[in-house]
């Protein structure tokens, strides 16, 4: 007979619903799973290794197969339409924002029976091994509630070329606790003696969400207000036109990517993903600092974290669905985090990654790029953020980043105006179904 465990204490009365049904904890017949993600190449590579671990070692009977839909937004647009039709496979990797609307329509699973199980749980590694920040933005659509588990999780991070910047005569030691004023008096002597902008956002929506956050304002709540329009944004924006018209900042424009602009030594320095630093090749002709990204004199540090987590579906049965858990309490360990992390530059899911073999070694190599990386993303987390999951959040961000580019390049110049349409586009954006 199948066992299970009674769960009733927490709230919930929907058909499948976990939180008030008993929940399979063993399988009595081997069983097959499905995951969808859009990871590719090498990051492709380092998971499946983690899904032929698993399909391997697991003495449960469960086999998974993991296939890429594409990219994000391919997997989004395949799990919407399979959502509808209820064909969802068991697992997918997919952003808050996005798994919002399957949360809103009853299409996952809360974990928290699982991991609160006396025989299957992982509590103790919740509370006290993940990230708490990562944990929190999965436990934001209900209270003691958990609707997934992190695992392509990144920040960003300030990218500085460090011989450029001593030409300068700046060191990596004065761009501790960097303000914004302070790199902009560097970015435009880099202007003036080097001929090259000294600093940009990679992500152009990210400047203007993330400085907004220094003044404690989230771009949209979770209860769909709005907070664009209101004098720290006109303050800011001011500030980052005035420092592009002048040449000092620049947006990335038609490089779409600060990556290449920066290994060419045509960029002194840009805030960009810690998951992203594979697309820099400066073929040696340069070292690369990483430092904290900048903030604004008198304001709060802000840095965003973000990523796609695993979400388990409630289209397949009650088996698949525990097997799903089982598959990503192991894809999330502390082992598999540590593998994943340096092997695709994400960040480790869990504080004790750090110990790991593979991470120690990652650490000890003074020519590793992750390994300069890691310890500042891992600082950094300590006044990260992450944005309330709304509903069509993406498309909200293109508009900020669409209005951010035009105004400060010059390309629209009524400050007024600018919010008031980015204000209107977000509404329309998160309010369409």
């Amino acid at each position: 007979m199948t066992a299970v465990i009674a769960v009733t204490s927490l709230a919930g009365c929907s058909k499948n619903d976990t939180t008030s049904e008993n929940i399979v904890t063993e399988l009595q017949q081997p069983i097959s799973i499905e995951m969808w993600h859009y990871m590719n190449g090498k990051q492709a590579e380092v998971l499946q290794s983690i899904v032929d671990d698993f399909n391997n070692t697991n003495t449960l009977g469960i086999t998974v197969t993991a296939s890429s839909q594409g990219s994000i937004v391919d997997l989004n647009k395949k799990v919407i339409a399979s959502s509808q039709s209820n064909t969802l496979p068991a697992i997918v990797n997919i952003y808050p924002d996005a798994a919002t609307g399957l949360i809103n329509e009853d299409k996952v699973v809360d974990l928290t029976p699982y991991v609160n199980s006396e025989t299957v749980g992982m509590a103790d590694d919740i509370k006290n091994d993940f990230i708490p920040d990562f944990i929190s933005e999965l436990s934001q659509w209900g209270e003691n509630k958990i609707y997934g588990l992190p695992m392509t999780k990144s920040t960003e991070v300030l990218y500085v070329n460090k011989n450029a910047l001593e030409k300068l005569g700046y060191t990596v030691d004065d761009l501790k606790d960097l303000t914004f004023e302070k790199l902009a008096e560097i970015s435009q002597k880099a202007k003036d003696e080097l001929g090259i902008a000294g600093f940009g956002f990679d992500s152009s929506s990210n400047a203007f969400i993330s400085t907004l956050k220094e003044d404690g304002k989230d771009f949209v709540q979770l209860d769909g207000k709005i907070n664009i329009i209101n004098d720290w944004s006109k303050e800011f924006m001011q500030f980052f036109r005035e420092k592009t018209q002048s040449g000092a900042f620049r947006v990335p424009g038609e490089d779409k990517f600060l990556s290449g602009p920066f290994s060419n030594g045509d960029l002194l320095a840009y805030q960009g993903s810690s998951a992203g630093f594979a697309h820099i090749n400066t073929n040696g002709a340069f070292e690369v600092a990483v430092v904290e990204v900048p903030h604004f004199e008198g304001k709060d540090k802000a840095v965003i974290q973000q990523g796609a987590s695993l979400f388990v579906t409630k289209d397949v049965s009650p088996e698949a669905q525990y097997a799903a858990y089982e598959f990503i309490k192991f894809a999330t360990n502390t082992e598999n985090t540590a593998k994943f992390a340096t092997g695709t530059g994400y960040l480790p899911v869990r504080k004790s990654a750090q110990d790991s073999t593979v991470v120690q070694e990652v650490l000890a190599d003074t020519d590793s790029l992750y390994g300069k990386i890691y310890n500042v993303a891992k600082e950094s987390l300590g006044f990260a953020y992450f944005t309330p999951a709304i509903n069509n959040a993406q498309s909200a961000r293109t508009v900020a980043e669409e209005k951010y580019a035009a105004y400060v390049t010059g390309n629209s110049n009524d400050i007024d105006s600018m919010l008031k349409e980015m204000q209107s586009q977000v509404e329309t954006s998160i309010s369409r179904q």
